[in-house]
Order: C-alpha cells, then structure tokens, then sequence
C-alpha cells in the first residue's frame, strides 16, 4: 500500500510586491464610481468617466474580464467603445491606479468551479486515477470530506487518469467545471496504482463548489397600441 496524502486548492493569484523606490507614484489606486454608460450602435458601448488626475492609468473589466488596460489618455475627461454581448446583461468597472502598478483584480466575484487537485507524488505508481462525487443539494460533508448525516451522494465517477511525472509533488486542474449553482458539495479522492495493480489507500476530501448565481435578464415589450414601451428585469 502507498503513502500518499491529498489536498485541494484554488488558485489565488497575488500581485508580486512593489518595492519602494523614490521614483514610483505610490498613490492608492480607486474605482472609478462615474462611469457613464451609452449605445453605440447595436453590438457596442461608450464608456465615458472622470480621472482624478491625467497621470492615472485607467483599466477596464467587463464581466469581471479585463479588457482594456493600461489606458493612458492624458486628460482627465476619458471614454472608449466596447464590443459588449447583445443578449446577456454585463457588468462594467474602471480601476484608476498610478505609475507602474500591477495589474488590479476585478471587484466581480468569479466562480469556485474549477479546483486544483494536487497530491504528493508515489514513486512506484504507474498512475494516477482521480475520482469524483457529487453530493445532492441539502446533503453536506464534514471534516476531510467524511459526508454528513443524511448525505446522499451520486455514484463515484472517474474524473481523469494521469500518469507520473517527475518530482515529489502533482497537481492538475480540474477537468471539468463542477456543478455549482447555489453551492454543492464535491469529493475527490486520488488513487495511485503500481505495475502490478496494487492501488493505494487513500481518503476523500470534500470540496464546495460555488457557481455564479444567474445574471438577470432585461426584457423589452412594446404596447402596440400605446406605442409605449415596457421593462422589466427578471431574476
């Protein structure tokens, strides 16, 4: 039987740190709150706002995506045209930082769906299999992955099969954007097998996979006999 140990993570990325030189602007960056926010023709915008100062680079997201960045205009008074999908609802942000910054992260949440799955590494396996559970929603797990009372969960399904690679520690990203609409709890388990098939022993780890909730949609409706035009936003 191996010894092996397994762990999940997200990735966070994390702006390497700046250091302190006389010749760096070191205000703080902002968001910008007046942005403004018109047609330009049927598949674009125009994405107007105010800089508190011409020096400050500007960086768009739409969605939570950066799409533009640094913009440099050397005026305070700023607009540009963005191509924006024509049947979804979007989300627009500005940052404003100063001098050489890295790169800020977006205000928009973004989705714990798709975990890394890392594990140390067996000298004698041949393979690696990963596994999976879904458990069904109300259902929950506890500990390292131990599921709850009353827990029901689908039948364990093989994710991938990896082979080894060099070095005393593995990891993958998930292949798959695990089911995470209000929240759902996951397991993973990672079995290593050698040449003669002997499989490791190994454990579960429960993981809550977390999906952006349904943006809602804006529908437009036109009284014929009025001519006046109706909105309404459903969620």
């Amino acid at each position: 039987m191996f010894d092996e140990s397994l762990e999940l993570e997200t990735e966070i990325s994390l702006p390497p740190s700046l250091e302190a030189i006389d010749d760096v602007d070191v205000r703080p960056g902002r968001i910008v709150d007046n942005v403004l926010i018109r047609p330009e023709g049927s598949r674009n915008i125009n994405v107007s706002w105010t800089s508190d100062d011409e020096a400050a680079r500007s960086w768009i997201f739409l969605n939570g995506k950066l799409v533009v960045g640094p913009f440099m205009a050397g005026t305070k008074e700023r607009s540009i045209v963005l191509p924006v999908p024509g049947d979804k609802t979007f989300t627009i942000e500005v940052h404003d930082l100063y001098g050489d910054a890295v790169t800020p992260n977006a205000v928009e949440e973004q989705p714990q769906v798709k975990p890394l799955i890392a594990w140390n590494a067996v000298g004698s396996a041949v393979c690696y299999r990963i596994y999976n559970t879904i458990f069904d929603a109300g259902s929950g797990a506890t500990g390292s992955g131990a599921t709850g009372s009353g827990a029901t969960g689908s039948i364990e399904s093989l994710l991938v099969q990896v082979p080894p690679l060099s070095g005393e520690r593995m990891e993958i990203d998930c292949p798959i954007r695990l089911e995470g609409r209000n929240g759902r709890w996951h397991s993973f388990r990672v079995e290593a097998a050698d040449q003669f098939g002997n499989e490791s022993e190994n454990h579960r780890l429960a993981y809550f996979a977390a999906d952006l909730p349904v943006p809602p949609q804006l529908l437009i409706t036109r009284n014929t006999e009025t001519g006046l035009f109706n909105f309404r936003v459903e969620c």
